[in-house]
């Protein structure tokens, strides 16, 4: 679940500390550098910062994009997504998908030096639950762990959960020692949203509010290195221009965020590789179905069929993307068969005289930070202008509107979002976006409330048989579809540009609008 369609964040930040001097220091000699070479950097240029470096919090893609190199986990999805190993080196679902038994690596180590065990697997999905907020949502079939040594634990489940094993890669291991010191009385949040207390690959060096973001290698990281980047930033900078300009001259290596207007000019660039790759990733607006004049589907449709996709896919996009067809990403397993949009003002006339409204008035909540959202959001406004619709914009930041689609009451008549699926499973998207339970503190954007929908979403999760559970999918799409829950944009392309230093398939369709820092070679 869960969306870099986050808008630049201008609340304040303090410095972030770091976990051990000593550690710190350390993770900043790469062997290159102990070796007296030149230590290597790599500078990204996002335009977007994480609102906190709590893991709790990943399924948001800005912190999911800083907390990769911090952490591990269990398993996790290579770029062609395949679920493979990771800190659990070995794992088997019981009979009943109750249980699951986990065999850990024994050579893990936290930045700190301590190292990994069963108790820190416990720790975090216990957290997870208790917190209840972020990727929790994703592992509600959790309720305990059993250790059984140091190195082994059962996973114990509420229900049997098909997707349970994929959402796992959204739950990075934290040092449960390091945490539990700076618990406080929030389990860690006020202080993992400044620190981290991770295994991965790189450890964070220092992080200067809505700017940069500065990590180094850890060098006793259990995976080793080749070429990667001695030293690896983030800039954050919300300006598509200025990303261009610094990529030219040579101050940064890699920017997602470059207008689709200039890709051409570096297309054309042998100094640049442009880099487009399908993704699980589908932009929506979603209305507010229980309040309102959108609570009428008649509304709802009138406007569906009020928006130019074809439009959307070939300026917007560039052909850096197809039209959405339903509400589940076309390239996802148990996709139905539903026609893309089609704009037709004639009927969208026809349903608002059918609706018995007129002269109707309207706002949308969106991030216009993002380059597809900010001109869709125009297009769509001159759109609904030929019918009858005066559409108000609003731009909001990610945090704002999650706080907007927290309750009903306060649920724009109108949202545009991404939505970002954690794992390339169905129960990503149409349970995390769509099951009532998801309303208030979740992701189902529209305050979605079908109770066929629930009930056959609910069931395909725990079918072990996949026809039937794709059956079970196939039906709720379907069902959503009739009920004009969203209008269903585009599923967009990922866009980077690069220059060559830098090689590697850093992109992870299970980790979309992030960058693989691991996966980078530099040089």
């Amino acid at each position: 679940m869960n969306s870099k369609s986050l808008a630049f964040l201008k609340r304040n930040h303090k410095l972030f500390g770091v976990l051990v001097a000593a550690v710190v220091a350390m993770g900043t000699l790469s062997t290159t550098a102990s070796s007296g070479a030149t230590p290597t950097q790599l500078v990204i240029a996002d335009n977007e910062p994480p609102q906190t470096f709590d893991p709790q919090q990943a399924g948001n893609s800005t912190v999911n994009e800083v907390v990769i190199p911090l952490y591990d986990v269990l398993v996790d999805f290579d770029s062609q997504s395949k679920l493979g190993p990771r800190l659990a080196k070995s794992w088997a679902v019981s009979a009943n998908g109750k249980t699951i038994t986990i065999a850990l690596r024994k050579d893990v180590k936290f930045h700190d030096g301590t190292g990994l065990t069963s108790a820190d697997v416990k720790y975090t999905l216990d957290r997870i639950k208790k917190i209840n907020t972020g990727v929790a949502s994703e592992l509600a079939a959790y309720s305990s762990t059993t250790i059984v040594d140091a190195f082994n634990l059962k996973l114990n489940l509420s229900s049997a959960s098909a997707p349970f094993l994929s959402a796992l890669s959204r739950a990075y291991i934290l040092n449960s020692k390091l945490v539990e010191l700076n618990a406080g009385d929030d389990s860690g949040q006020t202080w993992l949203a400044n620190n981290e207390a991770g295994s991965g690959p790189y450890t964070l060096k220092s992080y200067t509010t809505n700017q940069e973001a500065n990590f180094s290698k850890f060098t006793s990281y259990w995976r080793g290195f080749t070429k990667q980047a001695d030293n690896i930033v983030i800039r954050y900078i919300p300006q598509s221009a200025t990303q261009r300009d610094l990529l030219k001259s040579g101050e940064i290596n890699l920017a997602v965020d470059i207008a689709t207007a200039d890709l051409p000019s570096f297309g054309k660039d042998s100094k640049y590789v442009v880099d487009q790759r399908d993704t699980m990733v589908q932009l929506y607006i979603f209305f507010n179905t229980q309040k309102g004049v959108t609570k009428n589907p008649k509304v709802r449709e009138a406007i569906r069929l009020a928006y130019d996709y074809q439009s959307h896919v070939k300026n917007i996009l560039a052909g850096a993307g197809a039209i959405a067809q339903g509400p589940l990403p076309t390239v996802m397993n148990c996709h139905a068969p539903i026609k893309p949009g089609k704009q037709d003002l004639v009927r969208a006339k026809a349903l608002l005289k059918e609706a018995g409204v007129s002269n109707l008035k309207i706002k949308m909540s969106y991030l216009s930070v993002i380059e597809e959202m900010a001109r869709a959001g125009t297009l769509l406004q001159s759109a609904l202008k030929t019918i009858g619709v005066n559409l108000e914009l609003q731009t909001v930041t990610f945090p704002e509107y999650m706080s907007q689609v927290s309750k009903v009451a306060t649920t724009p008549d109108l949202g545009m979002i991404y939505a970002f699926p954690s794992y390339p499973d169905p129960n990503a998207v149409l349970s995390i976006n769509f099951d009532s339970k998801n309303i208030g503190g979740g992701y189902n954007y529209a305050s979605y409330s079908n109770p066929a929908v629930d009930k056959l979403v609910r069931a395909a999760a725990i079918e072990s048989n996949p026809a039937k559970r794709c059956a079970l999918y196939v039906s709720a799409q379907k069902a959503i579809e009739a009920d004009f829950v969203a209008i269903n944009i585009s599923n967009p392309k990922f866009v980077s540009v690069h220059d060559k230093k830098v090689s590697g398939n850093y992109y992870r369709p299970a980790h979309h609008n992030t960058i693989d820092f691991y996966s980078i070679m530099m040089k």
